[in-house]
């Protein structure tokens, strides 16, 4: 059940077909009812419940939202804790729907989450069959050898048995000294996934930062813990795409 409650103006005319102004002179005629009970204006009602107009149930169309965040260092993705600094707290929530993230990232990792109030959206990226790809800056103890470019790409045995699936998208973007940063993609999201395969490799993950979800990229211009809200149809275009 919500147990977000409003005025049951706002919640037609917010989630029904009707305007504001509209939804306040059918209250005032009387022709607005909220569980068999005739309503006046400013009484709380939320979408769960049985809102009628002339006799007909309302039927609410759900507005979804949808933010792409710069996750700082520090933060934490479960929205059950809020004894933390959650992702959640850093967009808005105008109509106090239930907020969580997509594609968790641990409280040392930055870079690209997703913010949503759709479900939907969760199993399509979280789903095995899905395979979207996520993309990462991995800064390292020290540079990679041949051997660990080969186990990489073979898939590597994790400290709980579990075999990571190949990676083939993995290359070097500076190997200087103390400075060794590698850009990689994964199409799985086990956890802490990343620092384990290098952790296998005896070496360590300095800084990690996820730059690409699917076609969604983090803009160079969006800093660290801003957002950006984007449409329905702009987020799942871009994460139609599966592991070939």
């Amino acid at each position: 059940m919500n147990d977000n409650k409003e005025r049951i103006q706002k919640i037609i005319s917010n989630y029904g077909s009707y305007s504001r102004r509209e939804v306040e002179r059918l209250i005032k005629a009387k022709r607005v009812t909220l569980n068999g009970k005739t309503v006046s204006l400013g009484e709380k009602a939320s979408i769960d419940d049985l809102i009628k107009i002339d006799g007909k149930i309302v039927k609410f169309k759900t507005k979804h939202y949808y933010y792409l965040v710069n996750k700082p260092k520090g933060y934490i993705a479960s929205r059950i804790d809020d004894m933390n600094k959650r992702v959640i707290d850093l967009v808005p929530n105008p109509s106090n729907r239930n907020l969580f993230t997509i594609g968790r990232l641990d409280v040392n990792t930055t870079g690209l989450i997703i913010v949503t109030t759709d479900g939907k959206l969760s199993d399509l990226v979280n789903s095995p069959k899905s395979k979207v790809a996520k993309t990462y800056l991995v800064w390292l103890s020290h540079p990679l050898v041949r051997s660990d470019f080969a186990k990489i790409r073979e898939g590597i045995t994790l400290d709980d048995g579990v075999v990571t699936k190949p990676v083939k998208k993995v290359k070097v973007i500076n190997n200087t000294q103390k400075n060794y940063l590698v850009k990689m993609t994964i199409y799985e999201g086990k956890k802490n996934q990343i620092r384990r395969m290098f952790k296998e490799l005896n070496n360590e993950v300095i800084n990690l930062k996820r730059i690409q979800i699917g076609l969604l990229v983090l803009d160079n211009n969006l800093e660290s813990g801003k957002y950006r809200r984007i449409q329905k149809e702009e987020m799942y275009e871009a994460l139609k795409q599966t592991y070939k």
